[in-house]
């Protein structure tokens, strides 16, 4: 570091007259800028030395030092009072509808959440948008419980603890805790959180893709909805629409999520309210339309279909889909339609 001279703290030359006020002042003004500068452009040991030079100037210099030495001294700095972000939202639920469901479905919820009683763990395992939400969500409002729900993929950073407090303090006072997500946490956090459960809560995991072991009362796969389930929900959204339409419908759309076919049907509404036709209508055009980028296989497929889950005749099919009759009479009698599964032809 650069020792400031003596001979520059007071900046006047040997010939200039007596110091006046107006001098001084010069001179303090001259002082002033020189420390500023050497404060702010050298390390923290040029305080020590500016310290020091205060001390054996008698004059203003050491007062205007001081005052300076004071003006730049960093400050604590106060940590800033940020509210703490919350890891759950509870909520009180209203009934899920049974026809997005399904009664078989119904019937095998009922039949878990009577075994558990009071509380316990469930895992549900499925894709995305296959409706393990809504199952989560009707368990709860079976319970006449609150839903507390983490989502485990935004809450990754928070400490492993703190979400432990968070399960055992909601199962504690009897409430559903959904651990959404759960595929983004590694199995021995799921673990912890899932034995903090306390009182008679419930804990239920929802995971996409693959099943994962844990310690838990039971588990339910969510798969794609049958051409059945597929058909309600469209009844359910669509309101009135005729039958055939909602058959063919239903059968071309086997084999999506219900969250897949309620997009569907929104894009329909949009369309329907730019022009005359109806919702329906629209869905079905938009259904069939896309027929024709199949290929030849799934669109056959399709076709054969429409035969046992819709209906319709081999002329109605071949019609709508421009698929032989031949090849329709070929395939569809080895079709064997299991539950309203979707439908495949051998070879």
């Amino acid at each position: 570091m650069s020792v400031i001279p003596v001979s520059a703290r007071i900046l006047r030359s040997a010939g200039s007259p007596p110091r006046g006020r107006r001098q001084v002042r010069l001179a303090a003004d001259d002082l002033a800028q020189i420390v500023e500068f050497a404060v702010r452009a050298t390390d923290p040991a040029a305080r020590t030395v500016l310290a020091q030079i205060a001390d054996h100037d008698g004059a203003g210099a050491s007062e205007v030092i001081a005052e300076i030495l004071e003006r730049t001294s960093p400050r604590p700095v106060r940590p800033k009072n940020r509210p703490v972000a919350p890891i759950a939202t509870v909520e009180r639920v209203v009934p899920t509808p049974a026809v997005a469901l399904g009664e078989e479905q119904l019937r095998h919820l009922g039949s878990v959440a009577e075994r558990l009683g009071e509380g316990g763990s469930v895992l549900f395992v499925g894709a995305e948008g296959t409706g393990k939400t809504l199952r989560v969500r009707w368990m709860a409002h079976q319970r006449r419980r609150a839903l507390t729900t983490i989502d485990l993929a935004t809450t990754r950073d928070v400490p492993l603890a703190r979400l432990v407090d968070a399960v055992a303090s909601a199962t504690a006072s009897g409430m559903t805790v959904h651990l959404e997500h759960a595929h983004t946490q590694d199995v021995a956090a799921l673990a912890v959180l899932v034995r903090a459960r306390a009182g008679s809560g419930l804990v239920l995991v929802e995971t996409t893709g693959v099943r994962i072991h844990l310690a838990i009362d039971a588990v339910i796969e969510v798969g794609v909805p049958d051409v059945a389930m597929v058909e309600s929900l469209l009844r359910d959204v669509l309101g009135d629409v005729d039958d055939r339409v909602v058959r063919v419908i239903a059968a071309l759309r086997q084999g999506e999520t219900p969250r897949m076919i309620e997009d569907a049907v929104e894009r329909a509404r949009r369309f329907a309210a730019m022009t005359e036709i109806g919702a329906g209508d629209a869905l079905h055009a938009a259904t069939v339309q896309r027929l024709r980028s199949w290929p030849p296989r799934r669109r056959r497929d399709a076709a054969v279909a429409l035969i046992h889950t819709a209906g319709l005749s081999q002329r109605a099919v071949h019609e709508l889909t421009g698929v032989s009759r031949d090849t329709l009479r070929r395939h569809s009698s080895s079709i064997v339609v299991d539950g309203g599964s979707s439908a495949r032809a051998d070879g």
